[in-house]
């Protein structure tokens, strides 16, 4: 099931989302140190750490490492990551203005 759930997102199309959502989350950690760790240092260690587990997700995806083992299929899975990738942009962008 796990495979399946991969080979779905597997493509080149989401490939390139991945690789853009990594470049433009990455662009604005980079850039802008000093804003993002201020907004940051409100929030929870383990939001912290599902943002950046899901920044490293994207990049693997988006760079297009061939995964092998169904547990690093499982953890590694881009339809998590997309999630919360988008839900830190909006927070960040929108919702902190």
């Amino acid at each position: 099931m796990i495979h399946s759930l991969y080979q779905l997102i597997n493509k080149g199309s989401f490939r390139t989302l991945s690789f853009i959502l990594a470049l433009g989350l990455t662009a604005v950690f980079f850039f802008n140190v000093d804003n993002f760790s201020t907004l940051l240092r409100n929030d929870s260690p383990w939001w912290i750490l599902m943002i950046f587990w899901g920044l490293i997700t994207v990049w693997i995806h988006g760079i297009g490492f061939e995964i092998k083992s169904v547990i690093w299929k499982l953890i590694f899975l881009p339809y998590i990551a997309y999630i919360i990738i988008l839900i830190s942009a909006v927070e960040h962008f929108y919702l902190r203005g």
